[in-house]
């Protein structure tokens, strides 16, 4: 009777039950084996809880994830967007710099671009206090040799330091003291090397793979934009050429008649 009634009560779902086995017969044999399976159910039901437990976490954070990558990708979208409509080369760059400052939070943004030489990425446009400290007395890096975005300058890669105080090829910038860790990507149009992205933030650790993809992505559009910029900047040069030497053919053509057939 009393196995039974555990049994039914194991039935409805209480799996914390132990049958008595004080009897040597054939029914204390029975509540052996009765709760064996007790256990083993429970610890059946235990390890598909803990399981059921780490997926539901390992789903919630490629949840996270997917929306995280989701975010700034729209965000890639909406910097470009907002870049693409600027045709004056001096207006954007200071745009390009201050719409990623301000979208994704960072603590300083530059936009280098080489010389004419290709010997150095001189800094063109900042966001941060800093930055324009190093806009006012024309800073630049020398390609290939000094910090980061020199190392990218010349070999054309993206290159991240998650922490500027131990990585090797960090350039210590007084100007900028409370950067933790940076991120540079080239500007390359065709297979042409133009400039590079500069971005650094106050948080060490604050860059990943997932970032190089975005933000190379966005470099891209940048590069673009400047090329963009730059064609349409030549274009208006161009036209403004052409129209002084149309009035000079003008003005020529009509001070060769007025000397060639006299004034009635």
């Amino acid at each position: 009777v009393r196995l039974t009634s555990i049994a039914e009560r194991a039935a409805g779902g209480n799996l914390f039950l132990q049958a008595p086995t004080q009897s040597a017969d054939e029914i204390g044999t029975l509540a052996l084996a009765f709760n064996s399976m007790i256990n083993q159910l429970r610890q059946s039901l235990e390890e598909l809880e803990t399981r059921i437990a780490e997926r539901t976490a390992e789903l919630a954070q490629t949840s996270a994830q997917m929306e995280y990558r989701a975010n700034r990708l729209l965000i890639v979208t909406e910097v470009a967007h907002a870049i693409a409509a600027v045709q004056d080369p001096q207006e954007l760059l200071p745009q390009v710099a201050t719409e990623i400052s301000t979208r994704y939070g960072y603590y300083h943004v530059g936009v280098f671009l080489l010389n004419p030489e290709k010997t150095y990425a001189v800094l063109q446009a900042s966001n941060s206090e800093g930055g324009r400290r190093m806009l006012d007395r024309h800073h630049r890096l020398r390609v290939g040799e000094v910090g980061i975005v020199g190392y990218v300058a010349g070999a054309g890669q993206a290159r991240i330091a998650l922490d500027v105080g131990q990585d090797a090829v960090f350039f210590d910038n007084p100007d900028l003291p409370d950067t933790r860790s940076e991120i540079a990507l080239p500007l390359i149009v065709g297979q042409e090397v133009i400039g590079v992205l500069d971005v650094q933030s106050t948080e060490q650790g604050a860059f990943s793979q997932d970032d190089i993809a975005l933000l190379s992505a966005l470099a891209d559009q940048v590069a673009t934009a400047i090329q963009n910029t730059r064609l349409y900047d030549e274009t208006r040069r161009t036209i403004r050429e052409l129209q002084v030497i149309q009035q000079q053919y003008v003005q020529e053509a009509w001070s060769r008649l007025v000397r060639e057939r006299p004034a009635s």
